[in-house]
């Protein structure tokens, strides 16, 4: 019998995370709409309720199992909203790291994963290099130049929002609309 191919198997896994985020969207009370509802933005983003965002992207990976992920969050509504979680089948851990004014648990300084970010009515927050970022770590394949990155928000009140996050390379500037 021949074993399975990585890549297939990272496929697999990708699409399992990906069909379980959308029925748990969908069923949860928390959250009032899934992926599925997510209606185009400005030319480089997506939105949904009053949560758009934008500059998505995604840094060549400097080693085989660790990436960053960056990203811009406007709130154009009148209620906070609050960022609680970040899923992507490319990674079997995807977390904040980082964020300035996002819980955290360490006053250390170093290199920390941080908890929910709320997005106040009428702020933008840049996700960049030094001010924060979306670590996915236990990669479940390689990241090549060109590739896309799929990441599921799922913010408090208007629900789960996919980004598709290009992979740059590693010297290369932000695409249009990001930041750095």
């Amino acid at each position: 019998m021949r074993a399975a191919r990585p890549a297939y198997v990272a496929a697999a896994v990708a699409l399992l995370l990906g069909v379980a985020g959308l029925v748990w969207g969908a069923f949860s009370s928390d959250t009032p709409a899934a992926v599925a509802s997510a209606d185009p933005g400005p030319v480089d983003g997506v939105r949904i309720g009053d949560i758009t965002v934008s500059g998505a992207y995604v840094r060549q990976p400097a080693s085989p199992g660790v990436v960053a992920a960056y990203l811009t969050i406007t709130n154009g509504g009148k209620e906070p909203d609050t960022l609680v979680a970040v899923a992507s089948g490319a990674a079997a851990s995807t977390t904040l790291h980082d964020v300035p004014g996002a819980v955290s648990g360490s006053t250390s300084g170093e290199h920390q994963p941080t908890g929910p970010l709320t997005i106040a009515p009428g702020q933008t927050i840049a996700l960049s290099p030094g001010r924060g970022h979306i670590m996915l770590e236990k990669l479940t394949g390689p990241l090549k130049v060109g590739d896309q990155v799929s990441l599921v928000l799922t913010f408090q009140r208007s629900g789960q929002l996919l980004v598709e996050a290009p992979v740059i390379a590693i010297s290369a500037p932000a695409p249009t609309g990001g930041t750095r």
